[in-house]
């Protein structure tokens, strides 16, 4: 099978995009062709496969950047407030892209294109393609688009243009893919019945493959040098995924017990936003219960994950069931560690409860006393020293090999599909 996929962020650039995506490339027995930019907006700390433009033929295009800058775009953004959000400020590099797609596909005749939003350009370019081609079109979604509850910026306008806009891809596509099942019903619930059919979900995936020991059973973590139980938090923080619902449960266990967290140690691996870091709530805690590190690269990150006692996921609080999977969350479970959750009831909580076997592992941002209970049950198994009892065959829903072989399986759906028309 000959793939055109269509991907903004691509190995090295440490994006979860560029990891999510990139992985189940990677591992797909296909040939794939990978139209890409290269922004110097993220670093490239993702380490993970260096290798990887050897496996996949890179079609790099550059992006020239917003017409406006600076100065002049945040005048544009005062005078019309959508500017940037219909879907994105990337139609300069749609436009260079799609010669390229075009010429590679005059040349290379693939079976098939596969576009993975966000941001969601790569399915506007992917569309420009099939309606110039014809070619069979597989179209994936990280997040929903138009109805994404995240997007509380958008004026009326703007949703009603991305509204309009992800509904002709949908219609378009031969075959669409979700990351959860609350979020297929989500977007699909909007459209024809029939339509519902072309839709299926595939979830993110982790990859430990630096890690053989993973095929021992799940034991308690190493000691740390400054003797602290570490609970981790890897990844950045930053908008309503905020740190502080941990601050305040972490400040109210002192208050009730000044020693509830001797021994303990929680520590941040990303970057938190500059405005976590003045919190009343952190800045009461005593010094070294919370620490941060930074930023590092991937696979340090997957080193730290596998050292951790436990691993934690913020996710923001959401008014209504969270369709959203981090594949922060998948990657964890990847790690084989236990895992906690501040996170509203939804995909996250589910899948956190079915690995940890008890509803106990999550509490709602908006809750802090559920928040401390859950901290306390977490520590007290930790207290325990047991080796944790961590469900395979749910890692195993997960596994890069997995995954990877469903893409491929839908890929041939959407050139089925397409045929059949």
């Amino acid at each position: 099978m000959k793939v055109l996929a269509i991907c903004y962020y691509a190995p090295p650039k440490l994006t979860p995009q560029a990891i999510q995506i990139g992985r189940q490339l990677y591992h797909m027995d296909a040939q794939v062709s990978l139209l890409h930019a290269d922004d110097a907006e993220h670093s490239n700390a993702y380490d993970q496969y260096p290798d990887f433009f050897q496996r996949i033929r890179s079609l790099c295009v550059l992006n020239p950047g917003t017409l406006l800058k600076g100065r002049l775009q945040r005048i544009a953004r005062r005078l019309y407030p959508d500017y940037g959000n219909t879907p994105d400020t990337l139609g300069r590099w749609r436009a260079r892209a799609q010669p390229v797609a075009l010429a590679h596909i005059a040349a290379e005749r693939p079976d098939v294109l596969a576009s993975f939003g966000v941001p969601m350009s790569d399915h506007l370019l992917a569309l420009e393609l099939k309606r110039a081609t014809g070619l069979p079109w597989l179209a994936h979604f990280s997040d929903p688009w138009a109805g994404n509850p995240f997007h509380d910026y958008y004026t009326p306008k703007a949703h009603q243009v991305n509204a309009e806009l992800e509904k002709s891809v949908i219609e378009a596509a031969d075959q669409v893919l979700f990351t959860s099942a609350r979020t297929l019903d989500m977007v699909m619930g909007k459209y024809p019945a029939a339509w519902r059919a072309k839709a299926a979900v595939l979830p993110h995936a982790w990859d430990m493959e630096h890690f053989p020991a993973l095929a021992a059973a799940p034991a308690p973590a190493a000691q740390p040098a400054d003797g602290r139980r570490v609970i981790r938090h890897i990844g950045a923080c930053y908008g309503a995924r905020s740190p502080e619902p941990l601050f305040k449960a972490l400040a109210r266990m002192l208050e009730r017990q000044g020693s509830a967290l001797d021994g303990v140690r929680f520590e941040f691996v990303g970057p938190l936003q500059k405005t976590f870091l003045n919190l009343p709530a952190l800045t009461s805690l005593p010094p070294g219960l919370v620490t941060l590190s930074g930023q590092v690269p991937y696979r340090e990150s997957l080193r730290l994950a596998r050292a951790s006692d436990a691993l934690l996921v913020i996710d923001a609080p959401s008014a209504t069931p969270s369709v959203f999977l981090p594949s922060k969350l998948v990657e964890y479970i990847g790690a084989r560690r236990p895992v906690w959750g501040i996170t509203s009831p939804g995909t996250s909580a589910d899948l956190i409860a079915e690995w940890a076997a008890s509803p106990d592992a999550c509490a709602a941002p908006d809750d802090i006393e559920a928040i401390t209970r859950m901290l306390r049950v977490g520590l007290a198994s930790l207290e325990a020293g047991v080796a944790p009892v961590l469900p395979e065959d749910v890692a195993q829903r997960f596994a890069p090999e997995r995954v990877s072989h469903a893409l491929k399986g839908h890929l041939q759906q959407a050139i089925d599909r397409s045929r059949a028309l």
